[in-house]
C-alpha cells in the first residue's frame, strides 16, 4: 500500500466521521443544549454568590466563567465546524476539546464543593461555639444564607454538568471509535 493509498484511506475515514457528526442523534443536541443552559445558570449563581460576598470569592466566579466560556468555544466548534467549514473539523480535535471541557467542570464542581463544604463548617462553628448575640454579627450580612443556597444550587448544577459531559465524551468516542472501523 502506498503513501497515496494510506492519505486517501484516511481521507475517507474523516469524511464518514464529519458525516457523522453533522448527522448526530436529537437526544445528543438536547443535551448539548442542556450542558449550555447548565453552564449559564451556573456562571449566574456564583455571580450572584460573589455579588454577595463581595471579592473573597471571585476564584469560584473565575473558574465558573472559565467553564461557561471554554463551553461555548467547545459548542461552537462542535456544532458550526462540521457544518461550516468541515474541513476544519477532526474528530480527534473533539475529543481532547470534549475532554479538556471535561476537566474544566471537574475543577469547578471540586472548587464548588470545597466552598460549600466551608461554609458548612462555618455555620457549625457558629451554631456550636457562639453565643446567640455572636451569632448575630456573624450572620449580620445582608442575604448571606441566600449566596451560601446559590452557592449549593450551582454546586449540584456543576454536578449535573460534570455528568453530562462525561457521558456524552464516552459516547462520541464510541460513536466515532465505531465509525473509524467501518
Amino acid at each position: 500500500m502506498s503513501f497515496t493509498d494510506l492519505e486517501d484511506v484516511e481521507i475517507q475515514q474523516e469524511s464518514t466521521r464529519r458525516a457523522l457528526i453533522s448527522s448526530r442523534p436529537f437526544w445528543l443536541t438536547m443535551s448539548r443544549v442542556l450542558q449550555l443552559l447548565l453552564a449559564f445558570t451556573n456562571l449566574i449563581l456564583t455571580g450572584y454568590a460573589v455579588s454577595i460576598f463581595g471579592g473573597d470569592f471571585f476564584h469560584t466566579f473565575g473558574i465558573s466563567f472559565l467553564a461557561f466560556v471554554w463551553t461555548v468555544v467547545f459548542m461552537l466548534y462542535i456544532f458550526i465546524t462540521p457544518e461550516r467549514a468541515p474541513k476544519l473539523y477532526f474528530y480527534r480535535v473533539h475529543i481532547i476539546l470534549e475532554i479538556i471541557t471535561t476537566a474544566f467542570w471537574i475543577v469547578t464542581l471540586a472548587l464548588l464543593a470545597w466552598e460549600c463544604q466551608t461554609w458548612d463548617a462555618a455555620e457549625d462553628v457558629v451554631n456550636d461555639s457562639l453565643t446567640e448575640a455572636e451569632a448575630a454579627l456573624v450572620n449580620s450580612l445582608p442575604n448571606q444564607w441566600s449566596g451560601v443556597t446559590a452557592f449549593r444550587v450551582a454546586l449540584a448544577f456543576a454536578t449535573m454538568e460534570t455528568i453530562l459531559f462525561s457521558t456524552t465524551m464516552f459516547i462520541i468516542r464510541r460513536l466515532l471509535i465505531q465509525s473509524s472501523a467501518e
